[in-house]
């Protein structure tokens, strides 16, 4: 073969200290790598065919699509399974190869795929991902998008079993390969990146991306010092890399592996190729350990939260502990007078916000016990004339006045207000009083309480059915309008049962100049709506769906531009009136 009269051979580097090549000699040794085995493994990879190139497209594409679906899907194992398909994790380990043994076409031309790959991945997955029905971030995209230090930790563990299956391949280090691809997890963070960019949020692709670098980081640093540390720097790659390179024709590739190649003979070239990895992971350990510190900010916080809750009395019933992304919601129930649950709001606002550093949400939720509840109906029977109820039909009109004191003294404030309540005797069944309030759900614990309460007031065996409306605006982006509406309509029919509620109501204006047919269809279903015939509820314009029930009128909108009539969300408030 003639010698190309541009390349010339690279030089070998500089032998190690006799100390340690003999160190490097024994660690091989240990694990059953003589010095042909070494040169087989680097001749290997310098002599893969571009013939192998197109199943390795297609495994990648293959793993791309089973990752995307599997994630959206939620389910573990197609995301295992395309793990252990997708090949990326072979030009990763060259690319260390090539930065070990000081290889400037082998690290050239491994980085190149593993560049073309990354892009593929990510963008096939983005168009993947716009053309699902439906986006929903489940707990397999979720547990990619916050990784912390204890995730580079695992990187760390699987880039040196990758490079253990590396110099010696064979059935028994077959388990550990799949063991690795399946740790290590490379195509499913790509592929959440791309579902990030493709549903335009941001957290999610940037979160994802930062797992795949330390990913990458870590199997390239470590792969670098196991090739070091097992003596493949030792092997001469002068006549292997320029036979390589004859092969080659003319390219980018190549004319950068010369330019290289004076870098990489330098004496302690070695170095700064260990340092070029290195530094890329100290850059992504710092916000690693950043979300570690959150994560045990938010275990550490929970912990005391739930101390706090045990030490209360019995009578204090635990509804629910919230503790994330740098907030802390807690909600409680219990039996007692509003002036009790106010005292030990205060108190676990403080105590709370002592261990947490930052000031919580606590809501306490007071449910009136035995003994208040006869304090109350004691005051309700002395202040009010004696009920005359006839021996077969009681007169509903005093038991509803009294039901109604009882009510308006036993209802606990954290509940939010009694907008509306009702009694009704079904058939052979006991009495049952239906309350219905803007607010959270009193809960079973507590409306069985105060069940029992009513009935002992009464003379007879009540059930408190409790009916609660959420203030929580239901919002949705302008491409979720049905799922948007089958949420608004509940909320709208007790606004249509109730004369206390009132609604206002925000549809997005259409995303073109001609009105979107999805947007028309969504606005003509609303329109159907019986609640929209009341002039308690108000339709305007607004960037997304968004629907709100309270006790209090809508604010008066602000100034709609002169081409508001044309929009969807003018057509639905004129359709409202």
């Amino acid at each position: 073969m003639d010698q190309d009269p541009g390349l010339e051979p690279p030089a070998a580097g500089p032998p190690g200290r006799p100390a340690w090549g003999a160190l490097q000699d024994r660690v091989a040794a240990a694990f059953g790598i003589e010095p042909e085995a070494r040169e087989a493994i680097v001749r290997s990879m310098l002599e893969r065919s571009a013939r192998g190139a197109a199943g390795y497209w297609l495994q990648l594409f293959l793993a791309m699509g089973i990752a995307s679906l599997g994630l959206v899907l939620g389910s573990g194992a197609v995301v295992i399974g395309a793990m252990l398909i997708s090949p990326l994790m072979g030009p990763i380990v060259e690319l260390g190869m090539g930065l070990a043994i000081g290889s400037p076409f082998l690290a050239l031309r491994s980085f190149t795929r593993v560049a073309f790959s990354v892009v593929m991945v990510v963008t096939s997955a983005a168009v993947l991902t716009l053309m699902l029905p439906f986006y929903e971030v489940t707990s397999e995209i979720a547990a990619r998008t916050s990784p912390t230090a204890l995730d580079l930790l695992i990187a760390i563990f699987c880039a040196i079993a990758a490079a253990y299956t590396t110099v010696r391949p064979g059935s028994d280090t077959t388990s550990t390969a799949a063991g690795t691809a399946i740790g290590i997890a490379l195509v499913p963070p790509l592929c959440v990146v791309g579902y990030g960019i493709g549903t335009r949020v941001k957290s999610i692709a940037s979160g994802a991306a930062l797992l795949f670098t330390a990913n990458l980081c870590a199997i390239l640093l470590f792969a670098i010092l196991c090739f070091l540390l097992l003596g493949y720097s030792a092997v001469s790659t002068a006549e292997l890399e320029h036979d390589e390179l004859a092969k080659q024709k003319p390219g980018a590739i190549r004319r950068a592996a010369r330019a290289l190649q004076v870098f990489f003979e330098l004496r302690h070239g070695w170095i700064f190729r260990v340092l070029m990895p290195l530094a890329l992971l100290g850059a992504v350990s710092f916000p690693l350990r950043e979300a570690l510190a959150r994560v045990s900010w938010q275990v550490r916080v929970r912990t005391a939260i739930v101390r706090m809750l045990d030490a209360l009395p019995q009578r204090t019933v635990r509804s629910s502990v919230s503790v994330d992304h740098g907030s802390v919601a807690v909600r409680l129930v219990m039996l007692g007078r509003a002036d009790e649950a106010e005292r030990l709001e205060l108190d676990l606002r403080d105590r709370i916000g002592g261990v947490a550093g930052m000031i919580p949400k606590v809501d306490v939720i007071a449910v009136l016990d035995a003994s208040a509840l006869e304090e109350v109906a004691a005051s309700v029977r002395a202040s009010s004339p004696p009920i005359a109820v006839a021996p077969r039909e009681p007169d509903l009109a005093l038991v509803q006045k009294e039901l109604a004191a009882s009510l308006a003294g036993a209802w606990p404030h954290g509940a939010g207000p009694l907008v509306a309540w009702r009694l009704r005797f079904p058939d052979n069944e006991p009495a049952v009083v239906e309350v219905v309030h803007v607010g959270p759900a009193l809960g079973a614990p507590a409306a069985d309480l105060l069940g029992r309460a009513l009935s002992r007031e009464l003379g007879a065996e009540v059930a408190v059915q409790d009916r609660a409306i959420s203030p929580e605006p239901i919002v949705a982006e302008p491409a979720g309008g049905w799922p948007w509406l089958q949420e608004a309509r509940a909320a709208l029919a007790w606004v249509d049962d109730v004369e206390a509620l009132h609604a206002c109501l925000e549809v997005p204006p259409s995303p073109g100049e001609k009105p979107s047919g999805e947007l028309e269809a969504v606005v003509a279903a609303l329109r159907s709506v019986p609640a929209l015939r009341s002039d308690r509820v108000h339709v305007g314009e607004g960037a997304r769906w968004r629907a709100v029930v309270s006790t209090a009128p809508c604010a008066p909108p602000a100034p709609a531009p002169a081409d508001a009539a044309a929009d969807a969300g003018a057509g639905a408030d004129a359709g409202a009136r």
